[in-house]
This record gives C-alpha cells, structure tokens and sequence, in this order.
C-alpha cells in the first residue's frame, strides 16, 4: 500500500481553499496547471511510500504514540505559495499561519515515532495544502494577484484527528481513502 499521515479539513474550510483554488484557475490560463481535486485537499505530514501489512501496523503504532497528549487546535489559511521558487513553481499551495506552530509539532512527533519503528519517510514539512502543479509557465501577474486574493480569503478549521491514508494513482489523478484514523483529545 502507497501510504501518508495526513489531516483533513472542515466543509467550510474546503470551500475556502475551493474559492482560492477556483479564482486562480481563472487567473492562471488555459491548461496551465493540473488542480487538485477539493475532496482530496489535506495537510500532508509525512510520505510513508509503499508499505506491507506490518509496515501499516507500525504506522498506526506510530501514529497513535505520537499523537499522545495533542489536543485538537485551530488551523487558519494563509497566503499562496510555491515550491521551489516563485522563479520556477512546480507546486502551488495555499500556506497556514495560525496553527502552523501547532501542525509542526504534530508532524515533529509523528515524525519521531516513524523514526522510532524504522519506518522511512520524507522529513521535510512546511503546513500547506496543495490546490495545483504548474505544467507550464503562468502569467506575469498571477502570484500577485492569486497571493492578494488568498491572503484575504482567511478561513480557519480545527484540525481534530491524522489519519494514515492509502493513495491510488489512477489515470484521473490519485485517489485517497482512509486506512485508520487516530483522534486528537
């Protein structure tokens, strides 16, 4: 199974990133940039990759000892973004600014009880929801005008569980389900 740790949003807090999404369709130009389906919107806070049956039972150990003691917290929308540089964007995201202290240290003790049950994982974390991957160059304005737009579009959720999720790549884009899910109290 092709697993991550993750987190999911509110209804509101996707239509939020829905509105963002949408409006940067529009300012982004014709098949520009494969987006992102809404349902499919989460906090990615580690890849795990391909892992058998006792490699998904340490990931739900892991899951369950790292999450010990977090209580569920706010999370906040925050501007646009890109990976790597706004020079070359192959990613577009929509960044978090209130609760982003709150999700690295979610991700930081995840992280630990991965490292603790040898499961390997990307290490690398930065609180953000993907909504697109540039296929080809954008116009000149558009981080401008897509950035001012999503800064002022703030919408907050209160993240409340992480969830281990399998990802199947299908010929419409990958599709996700739930594999366990481990509640913040």
């Amino acid at each position: 199974m092709r697993l991550f740790l993750a987190s999911a949003f509110s209804p509101e807090f996707t239509l939020n990133l829905k509105a963002i999404a949408d409006y940067a369709r529009d300012n982004s130009g014709r098949d520009n940039v494969k987006w992102v389906s809404p349902e499919n919107f989460h906090i990615t806070y580690a890849f795990l990759g391909e892992l058998d049956k006792a490699g998904a039972a340490a990931a739900v150990k892991a899951l369950d000892e790292g999450l010990s003691g977090i209580k569920p917290f706010r999370a906040v929308s925050g501007g646009l973004g890109v990976f790597p540089s706004a020079r070359r964007p192959s990613v577009l995201w929509v960044g978090i600014g209130e609760g982003a202290a709150e999700l690295r240290e979610t991700a930081r003790r995840l992280g630990q009880g991965l490292k603790a049950a040898s499961l390997p994982f990307e290490d690398r974390f930065e609180p953000h929801v993907t909504i697109g991957r540039v296929k080809r160059e954008l116009p000149e304005d558009f981080f401008r005008r897509v950035g001012d737009y999503s800064s002022a579009r703030r919408a907050e959720t209160v993240i409340t569980s992480v969830e281990l999720m399998e990802s199947r790549l299908t010929q419409d884009g990958p599709a996700y389900k739930s594999v366990y899910s481990s509640r913040l109290i």
